[in-house]
């Protein structure tokens, strides 16, 4: 085995951090205490850490649940360091297929249960062992994408556990630091009283809050944990209202109602500073993009998929629908992403050669039509693009729906679906593996693509550390060159906050901490 000595130092550090800080708190700062109100957009999932999907509902689950490997949620630039979290240290084999985890001592779920290497035997079995009692297919659905090449994994001591991977999988710690598809870890003895089913609504975790309270389409309530094993958090009590009008959450924010908004409506952005708000800059790990159906076999034209990117000015769209509070996109891994280059560039504004493509394809003016889907917080990027196709003789019919159904729609779309608006990301390099499976589930066939899958698997299973990332780039290029989905922008102002909130980072990834965020004054 080989010592990760850069991963130790780190743990060093941190760990020395957690003890200064722990003790520098104590109870006695005049921020802390209170209730602190945030404003989501969008009404989480189950709050299972091993089922959750949408971004807001890792924004709320991550104060619940702690992941073995953390990232530098502090940082505000560039790709955030690996901090340790529920594990202390971490090494791996030369071949890079075997992990080995430190575990931290003393740490107890929020009922006073230990967390252990029996525990987190128990997480990693519910979501890939199918002869555990409690294995749930769910659950191993979600994580399949980075569990599905695992081949065996157990304790190695009371606080010690090992992975073992079919292949080389370097991306590991990043990807245990991610908010969904990964192994953020609950409390067995939860879903082992309540059935796999009944954990969601009783969520319990190591995090610094515990669940208090949910209703559906209002609100959640998290509490203070007086026993987390860390830094301890400023506010009495965590609220997270589900407010999905975005004018409704911007008045939310200015009466007082609520202390943090996330999604920012751009319009909103100048007179909410103008008041005195907090629009922080900021470039999380998140890609706005299109992604075509491709059941529709309009779109299994190659020459169909590029004259729609080049029939897109993502640099207009960035100042005319983003009020230029975006950047425009031309990669699909977003700022942030350890593998990301912004000098890449995929097919420019050519609207004369999207014309000519489309004709060499077939479709003279007005004779491509198709069903444009969108949850209805987009609907204002839906009407732009409608009308910047139209200039290249393509028709958009725009389908808008509520984040459920619009979820059900991309899943099971109708014969007439073409493109839908998504946005994610991730600061780990093998996103674009993420990102490039998950089309499957709009149509697409890899063994089309061999060059996209066979540069991907090179890239997922190297054991070269130095020439991951290049390999990573290499994938995304062939990625681009066949224009598999339409990056358009990361936006840079997207979260408000009242003018009494201190301690609150826009950090380069898709989620925060509001542990240390505090109120200086009344709301």
């Amino acid at each position: 085995m080989r010592r990760n000595k850069g991963n130790a130092l780190i743990a060093a550090g941190l760990a020395a951090l957690v003890l200064f800080t722990g003790c520098s708190s104590g109870g006695s700062d005049p921020g802390e205490g209170g209730e602190f109100i945030t404003g989501l957009y969008l009404e989480p999932r189950g709050l299972d850490p091993h089922r959750q999907t949408y971004w807001e509902t890792y924004r709320i689950s991550r104060h619940i649940f702690e992941p073995l490997i953390g990232e530098d949620l502090t940082a505000t630039s560039g790709t955030p360091g690996l901090v340790p979290v529920l594990a202390t240290d971490w090494d791996h084999s030369p071949d890079g297929r075997v992990w080995n985890f430190r575990l931290r001592e003393g740490v107890t779920f929020h009922d006073g249960t230990p967390f252990d290497a029996a525990a987190l035997d128990k997480n990693v079995r519910r979501v890939w062992d199918r002869n555990y009692e409690f294995f749930d297919e769910e659950s191993a659905g979600r994580v399949k994408v980075w569990f599905g090449n695992l081949r065996a994994a157990h304790p190695t001591g009371d606080h010690s556990y090992a992975f073992e991977f079919a292949e080389p999988f370097l991306g590991f710690p990043r990807i245990l630091a991610q908010s969904m598809y990964t192994l953020a870890i609950g409390n067995p003895a939860v879903w082992e009283k309540y059935g796999n089913n009944g954990f969601a609504d009783h969520p319990e975790g190591t995090g610094p809050y515990r669940f208090v309270s949910r209703a559906i389409g209002d609100r959640i309530v998290l509490q203070r944990n007086e026993k987390y094993w860390g830094r301890r958090p400023n506010s009495d009590t965590l609220t997270f209202r589900i407010i999905p009008n975005n004018q409704t959450r911007v008045a939310s924010l200015r009466n007082g109602e609520v202390d943090l908004i996330s999604y920012v409506p751009p319009d909103d952005v100048q007179p909410l500073e103008g008041a005195g708000f907090q629009v922080p800059r900021g470039t999380g790990a998140e890609v706005m993009f299109f992604t075509f159906n491709l059941r529709n076999p309009v779109f299994g034209d190659d020459r169909v998929r590029r004259a729609l990117t080049h029939g897109i000015d993502r640099e207009a769209l960035a100042r005319e629908v983003y009020n230029g509070y975006a950047t425009a996109q031309y990669s699909i891994l977003p700022p942030g992403n350890e593998a990301y280059d912004p000098a890449v560039r995929d097919f420019p504004y050519d609207p004369e050669l999207a014309r000519k493509l489309l004709a060499e394809a077939g479709f003279g003016p007005g004779q491509l039509r198709f069903n444009l889907v969108v949850d209805v917080a987009n609907d204002n990027l839906a009407q732009w693009l409608q009308a910047s196709l139209k200039k290249i003789g393509v028709e958009l019919d725009i389908v808008s729906l509520d984040r459920v159904n619009y979820s059900a729609r991309i899943y099971n779309p109708q014969p007439g679906d073409g493109l839908s608006i998504d946005e994610f990301g991730e600061t780990d390099a093998e996103w674009l593996y993420n990102a490039y499976n998950g089309l499957k589930n709009r149509g697409l066939d890899p063994a089309r693509y061999p060059e996209v899958t066979s540069a991907i698997g090179t890239a997922l299973h190297t054991s070269d550390a130095n020439a991951r990332i290049g390999l990573w780039r290499k994938a995304e290029q062939q990625f681009r060159d066949n224009a598999l989905a339409i990056p358009v922008v990361n936006q840079n102002r997207f979260y408000a906050a009242g003018p009494n909130v201190e301690g609150f980072v826009f950090p380069t990834t898709n989620w925060y901490d509001l542990s240390p965020v505090r109120l200086t004054g009344s709301r």
